[in-house]
């Protein structure tokens, strides 16, 4: 390949034009993770996902990137607080290269959509003047492409959105590759489905994009959004997924990065995805049985690494434990629950007590704690609704006596030892 001696677009030694440029989607700034109870985390959490956009800048600059496109969902919300507005703009203004977006299903388009607020518009110019929200599906044409746009005008489009691109008909003997953006659920690849993973809408009702009916003879690259996770759909179409991960994995999908892609005209596309986000979302099924506080620590300890704070972990137990691992477990779980951005817990862990736990209980000296101990233990045995309250008050009584016999071991200042 060549450069002109004009600095336009590189061209190929057949004279094609050839763009490189990142794919990105689903930012959903402004999300509330309102399931992460404690404030600080919740407001880091949505902090990443700015600092996510700024490290697509810095790709772009590394892969000397033309332009940057978002395939919607930009915004949460069709309604986002303006300082989200401001801070998302500032964002975008910072890396660099012109960015063009359409709008998705969650911020979509339309008349008095958040894209015509006048505050949206001031804060554009001010600090984002290389952003291009694209609200009208034609042509946008650049010196070294045409972009495609497909936007959503509703939340819910019941036709097509790429529809548009069946009819449109590009001039004879350009040689500029040929990019669409869309957002919405594919119908078919490869003999499989794939609804929209993301908002529960099956393929076919909303948003659906049927990729076999594109001309795609005249397309390049199609950068789709919607799907979280990065997927190639098609033999030019592919999801750049959401370039933060925003939840606990499900499938084997790859969230958390954008898409780098090198086109040409009339050629296969190159596409590599690069890692952009940051925070990671772990799950562990795990179950439990002797020293089973210890085997989850070092669990924990070796998928986290030194990044623990950097980490929502969800947690699925099982199995059994005896009282003394059954506290030591509540421990362990405080202290993770402390340090990781967010804890999920799924506890369906038994409560076993050992004959010595039982002993200790049953046979005090005291003959009112060792009377009440055998009661719930014959609760317990019985089964029914009574044998889950039954274990609860073991769990508290056998506490409280740790307590007391601790107290009572630890000598007293002054004591003799």
């Amino acid at each position: 390949m060549i450069r002109r001696p004009d600095r336009g677009p590189l061209r190929n030694l057949d004279g094609t034009t050839m763009t490189s440029f990142l794919h990105s989607a689903d930012w959903q700034l402004g999300k509330p993770f309102a399931r992460i109870a404690d404030e600080e985390q919740r407001g880091r959490v949505q902090r990443e996902r700015l600092e996510a956009v700024r490290r697509i800048g810095d790709i772009a600059r590394e892969r000397k990137a033309a332009f940057v496109v978002v395939a919607g969902d930009l915004f949460d919300s069709a309604t986002p607080k303006d300082a989200t507005i401001s801070h998302a703009l500032a964002a975008i203004g910072s890396i660099g290269v012109p960015v063009y977006a359409i709008p998705g299903n969650h911020d979509h388009g339309g008349p008095d959509s958040l894209w015509e607020r006048p505050f949206f518009r001031r804060q554009r110019e001010a600090v984002a003047p290389n952003f291009h929200m694209l609200l009208e599906r034609q042509p946008i044409e650049r010196d070294d492409a045409v972009i495609l746009p497909c936007p959503l005008l509703r939340r819910h489009e019941p036709d097509d959105p790429t529809t548009w691109l069946r009819r449109w008909q590009p001039g004879s003997g350009d040689e500029r590759p040929r990019i669409a953006i869309a957002h919405g659920s594919t119908r078919s690849f490869g003999g499989a489905t794939l609804g929209n993973s993301v908002d529960g809408e099956e393929a076919g009702q909303a948003n659906a994009i049927e990729l076999g009916r594109l001309p795609l003879d005249q397309l390049d690259y199609i950068a789709l959004g919607d799907w979280h996770g990065f997927l190639k759909v098609g033999e030019k179409a592919w999801y750049s997924g959401a370039h933060e991960i925003d939840r606990f994995p499900k499938t084997d999908q790859l969230p958390g990065h954008v898409a780098a892609v090198t086109v040409t005209r009339g050629g296969m596309p190159d596409v590599e995805a690069l890692p952009t986000g940051k925070l990671r979302w772990l799950r562990h099924e795990v179950a439990l049985g002797e020293d089973g506080p210890t085997l989850l620590d070092r669990l924990l300890r070796e998928s986290t690494g030194a990044r623990y704070d950097d980490c929502l972990v969800e947690l699925v137990l099982s199995g059994a434990v005896s009282l003394a691992d059954r506290s030591r477990l509540d421990t362990l779980l405080d202290d993770w629950r402390a340090g990781l951005v967010r804890l999920d817990l799924d506890d369906q862990v038994r409560l076993l007590p050992s004959d010595e736990e039982m002993r200790s209980l049953t046979e005090r000296s005291d003959p009112i704690i060792s009377r009440v101990a055998a009661e719930l233990f014959a609760r317990k045995d019985a089964g029914g609704d009574e044998a889950a309250v039954a274990l609860t008050a073991i769990r508290l009584l056998h506490g409280l006596c740790h307590d007391v016999d601790g107290a009572a071991a630890t000598p007293t200042k002054g004591a003799p030892r």
